[in-house]
């Protein structure tokens, strides 16, 4: 797995090598990000030679958002963002795998040949999970071979097993109140809480309970009487005890006697080996030749996968926002219109013609948007691209069919219809559709106003039932503590 992560990281860096004189511009109120520069010239080059940044959709949502800006450009700097974000995202998810990756092999790599290279002095037992082929079946669960440290001397403990012996049927009855009766798996302790001396076992039917003291699951319910051999092991002083008990015996899988018999016979070479470098695994088992490798961590791997799926949707789940902010243009120019429709009436009932109606709402608008007394608003920043466009030389009724097409919401493209049918139809009856059109637009106002207060009572309701609940827990705890008094 590491080649992986080192082969995605050499293309990243080919990738920046060629895209390093690329030339990435900032977007309008955007902050330089020093880290995210580098992604962005990736973006571009990937984009010259794959994707155009031209979807008729993303672009027409973008002339929506700002139809005073260049439309591709901004197109193009919506797709460079939300790659690089991506980019920026999958690259970090590759290094996190690879450090992972490389930790990983800095455990493994004890293994050589049928040998497992032992700590030195005074560095203490390692565990070691190996994947084991016996003949041409493979085992599915990893074999974990505990190796003890290399030692100096032996030191004689023999006046301490017998005492240990005594405690031993007490330390391993698990859930069982004795061992006359087992009816639930042992606890066969591998060494003792308070000294260092360690247990091995052996039972005389692997039929009725393995080596871990778990009982097999088709065992009969009548009870057997099956003997414990545990051997007490501190380097090469050892101590044989058998315990006599009571079982409940249930089938065992072929897999599991595998296991145990070659961790058994792993065990004898352990004790046989003991004052070599490495511990020699057995290379046969039963006639059937025995194979081992290091098991492979598969962090990194998920890591890296983890990575690539957050960016891909990362790159998806931009086309949403963009979307959203779409509908909420769309929410605020319906809020705006009403008052636009209201001014326009205003004006053209008191004498002034629509194009100059017009463009006194669009300079006050500009003023007080100068003045930062108002805020930007999407309407009214299309009245001010109509003036200027009447201003530059187009007609006034080109003007305002632009004005209803580019907007994208229905009742300023009938706006707009109106406006240019008056330049040809003339004004008779113009301030009467104004005025109908005045009150409907309030109407639906009073109904989106409405909605959007039903939406914003159904978003408290979890809030709302969350404060409820430490109401009644605040009422209902006193009261039953109160009772327990």
């Amino acid at each position: 797995m590491i080649y992986l992560h080192i082969f995605i990281l050499f293309v990243f860096l080919i990738l920046f090598f060629l895209s390093a004189n690329r030339k990435a511009a900032k977007q309008e109120g955007e902050k330089r990000i020093v880290l995210l520069l580098p992604f962005k010239k990736l973006s571009m080059l990937l984009l010259s030679y794959f994707l155009k940044g031209n979807s008729t959709e993303i672009q027409k949502k973008i002339r929506l958002l700002n139809p005073a800006g260049a439309v591709f450009q901004e197109t193009r700097q919506y797709y460079v963002k939300k790659m690089s974000e991506a980019l920026l995202l999958i690259f970090a998810g590759n290094l996190l795998g690879m450090l992972i990756s490389v930790m990983d092999m800095q455990g493994a790599g004890r293994l050589t040949g049928n040998a497992i290279r032992r700590n030195s002095y005074g560095e203490g037992e390692e565990v070691v999970e190996l994947d084991t082929r016996i003949g041409d079946e493979k085992l599915e669960d990893s074999l974990e071979i505990t190796v003890d440290e290399r030692k100096y001397t032996e030191e004689e403990i023999q006046e301490i097993f017998e005492a240990e012996a005594e405690k031993l049927p007490s330390l391993i009855l698990g859930e069982n109140t004795s061992l006359d009766r087992v009816e639930h798996d042992l606890d066969l302790i591998k060494a003792f809480p308070d000294n260092p001396i360690e247990i091995s076992w052996e039972v005389d039917n692997y039929d009725l309970m393995d080596s871990e003291g778990r009982l097999q699951e088709d065992a009969a319910r009548d009870g057997t009487v099956l003997m414990l051999n545990a051997t007490f092991s501190y380097f090469e002083s050892h101590y044989e005890l058998e315990l006599p008990i009571r079982v409940y015996p249930k089938a065992r899988s072929r897999e599991e006697g595998l296991k145990d018999a070659i961790l058994n016979k792993i065990q004898k070479y352990d004790v046989a080996t003991a004052t070599e470098e490495s511990l020699i695994l057995p290379t046969e088992l039963g006639g059937v030749a025995v194979s081992y490798q290091d098991s492979a961590s598969h962090t990194g791997a998920y890591i890296l996968l983890m990575a690539v799926l957050m960016g891909i949707v990362l790159y998806y789940g931009r086309d949403k926002d963009l979307t959203k902010q779409v509908e909420k243009r769309e929410k605020e120019m319906m809020l705006d219109y009403p008052e636009i429709v209201s001014k326009l009436t205003l004006l053209f009932g008191a004498g002034m013609t629509i194009r100059g109606a017009f463009e006194k709402i669009a300079g006050d608008y500009e003023k007080q948007l100068k003045a930062k007394k108002l805020q930007k608003s999407y309407a009214y920043e299309e009245m001010l691209i109509t003036v200027r466009e009447m201003q530059s030389g187009i007609s006034e009724f080109q003007a305002y069919n632009n004005f209803g097409n580019r907007s994208g919401v229905r009742h300023f493209n009938k706006l707009g219809t109106m406006l240019s049918q008056n330049l040809q139809k003339g004004s008779s009856g113009l301030l009467s559709l104004l005025q109908g059109e005045v009150k409907e637009a309030f109407e639906e106002r009073k109904a989106m106003a409405r909605k959007l207060g039903e939406e914003a009572g159904t978003k408290l309701l979890l809030p709302m039932g969350i404060m409820l609940l430490i109401v009644m827990v605040i009422v209902i705890v006193p009261a039953f503590l109160s009772f327990s008094l």
